[in-house]
Formats: C-alpha cells, sequence, structure tokens
C-alpha cells in the first residue's frame, strides 16, 4: 500500500500556499473572496484536475493494454457550489470526448476508471477524514 504525503506552507504573499510532494514544489492561491490573487492554481482546480489526472492516467494504460493506440480523450471537468451547503459542492461533472474508439469501447474505458481510481472513489463513496490539531 503506498502512502502519499504532501505539505502545505504559507508564503510570504497573504492568500498564496506553497504545496510541496516529493521534490515537487507547486504555487497554489486561495479564491479572490478569500484573499487570494487568483493567479495560480485554487484547490477547487486542484481537486478536478486531481480527477482529470487519474482518468487520464487509468484510461490511456487500459487502452494501451487492450492495444487501442490511435485515440484521443479530452476531459472537461466542472463543479459548482451549494450555496444551501456550504462546504459541499453541488455537484462535481467530468465529460469525456473521445475520438478513435467505439462508444462502447469509451464507456468500458470509463468504467475500469471509476472502479480503480482511489480519488474518484473517495469523492464519490465518500472517505474518512481524520484532522489531527496541533498548536
Amino acid at each position: 500500500m503506498a502512502i502519499i504525503d504532501s505539505l502545505s506552507q504559507l508564503s510570504a504573499q497573504p492568500g498564496r500556499f506553497l504545496l510541496n510532494a516529493r521534490d515537487q514544489h507547486l504555487v497554489v492561491d486561495a479564491s479572490p473572496g478569500r484573499g487570494g490573487q487568483g493567479q495560480a492554481w485554487q484547490a477547487a482546480e486542484l481537486l478536478l484536475g486531481a480527477l482529470q489526472t487519474c482518468s487520464h492516467a487509468v484510461i490511456d494504460d487500459e487502452a494501451r493494454k487492450r492495444g487501442w493506440q490511435h485515440y484521443g480523450l479530452a476531459i472537461q471537468a466542472r463543479c459548482e457550489a451549494d450555496e444551501d451547503r456550504p462546504g459541499h459542492y453541488r455537484y462535481i461533472e467530468l465529460t469525456y470526448r473521445f475520438t478513435g474508439i467505439t462508444q462502447a469501447q469509451a464507456e468500458e474505458l470509463v468504467q475500469v476508471f471509476t472502479t480503480v481510481c482511489p480519488i474518484y472513489g473517495s469523492l464519490s463513496r465518500g472517505a474518512p477524514v481524520t484532522l489531527h490539531v496541533l498548536a
């Protein structure tokens, strides 16, 4: 079982944070409503990007295993905050646009993604979240 670890730290600029994982670094902004500049990636964009990245990784691997190498895929992702339930999204939506394979093949690949992607599984079925607060 692989444990994934990352660290987020404040930067010298209000509303800007630094994410570190392995030897990789990413600048992230809070939304403008939370004091961010809106120039770097924001949290919801990272969430959608994680789903898109896992989708592409799983689907591309599965397509290659099946010998379907001449296909194309673009994934549009979107979410909307739920104003009636603060702290929730009203929906998260992924739209897959395949070329070069049939509808049945496309659905087969997406089914594999929904079965094996831990990010999708955690979001769609809910995963326990433990918070440790240290001062």
